[in-house]
């Protein structure tokens, strides 16, 4: 494959735009929506991706200098792409994510579109380095699952609310993880990653258990909690095992693997929502998202 073109699917972590096409889809099916209605779901998705990709161009336009010091290959520090023209990628990304939006959800999911590129620009332009880092990397994930619920009344309601919630703080878990991926050492920080996750674990399975609360529940009672139960089980286990090692060898390659299944870890988190909430056939299309998002991690670093 073309170097240049590898290169660009490097900046904007591939893998984990997959993720994030997962989040907003799984938001459209728990808000009612059906497969059937590609014109609606399509954009909402691409918006996600785009969005999600431009953030992670201009997150390595703002961290050049950081990265010409602790992460030398990666495509700008390296010189395979021109700093400017990750900016270029990353400003019209943000142009083009409330527009795929609005075409899908209307203007809600335009709104949303809105406010989750201010989080993105204020996350890399600055936030990152804050205490606020995390939770605002966090409010990100959580705005694109309501993105996808946008064409709902209320954004899908208090539960939809409450999901979206639970979802971002397990983001925030994995953010501050990652905070320690270049040096490594810091295990308190580790730690409190970790216990963040699992709290948001168990905030997922309640809102998971009461299917009933999310939008239309009259459509079919398909949903199967018990499969979200199941789901998350599997999670909680698979990134507790992987935080673990990188809490009791607190080097860069253990943290980053622990990332990496975090981040991996959020289609899964998406099936067991959908799973619940609308029956094992929606939840089969959010899970096929994995797959193609672990083989690319393999090839393509997503950290």
């Amino acid at each position: 494959m073309n170097a240049r073109f590898t290169a660009y699917l490097q900046l904007v972590r591939l893998p984990n735009v997959l993720t994030a096409a997962a989040d907003s889809l799984a938001g459209w099916l728990l808000a009612g929506g059906s497969l059937t209605q590609a014109t609606g779901w399509l954009p909402v998705v691409g918006a996600s991706m785009v969005l999600y990709a431009s953030g992670m161009a201009l997150n390595d336009v703002f961290d050049i200098e950081v990265d010409r010091a602790e992460r030398p290959g990666r495509p700008l520090p390296s010189g395979r792409i021109a700093v400017r023209s990750a900016a270029w990628l990353g400003g019209l990304g943000l142009a083009l994510g409330p527009v795929l939006a609005l075409m899908g959800g209307g203007y809600a999911a335009a709104a949303v579109a809105v406010a989750l590129a201010l989080c993105i620009v204020g996350y890399d332009a600055g936030l990152k380095r804050t205490p606020l880092g995390p939770v605002v990397m966090g409010a990100c994930r959580g705005l694109n699952l309501l993105l996808g619920l946008a064409h709902a009344s209320r954004l899908g309601g208090g539960s939809a609310w409450s999901a979206a919630a639970a979802f971002g703080l397990f983001v925030t878990g994995i953010t501050l993880i990652s905070r320690n991926e270049a040096r490594g050492g810091d295990r308190r920080g580790l730690v409190a990653g970790l216990i963040v996750e699992d709290i948001a674990l168990l905030g997922l399975l309640v809102a998971a258990l009461n299917p009933s609360r999310f939008p239309d529940p009259t459509i079919d009672p398909v949903g199967q909690p018990y499969a979200a139960l199941f789901t998350f089980s599997i999670v909680a286990i698979v990134v507790n095992r992987a935080a673990a090692r990188a809490i009791i060898e607190p080097l860069p390659r253990p943290i980053q693997l622990a990332v990496k299944t975090g981040i991996l870890s959020l289609v899964w988190l998406d099936v067991g929502l959908v799973v619940a909430v609308r029956g094992l056939g929606p939840a089969a299309a959010v899970a096929v998202v994995w797959l193609p998002a672990y083989l690319l991690g393999r090839w393509l670093y997503s950290t």
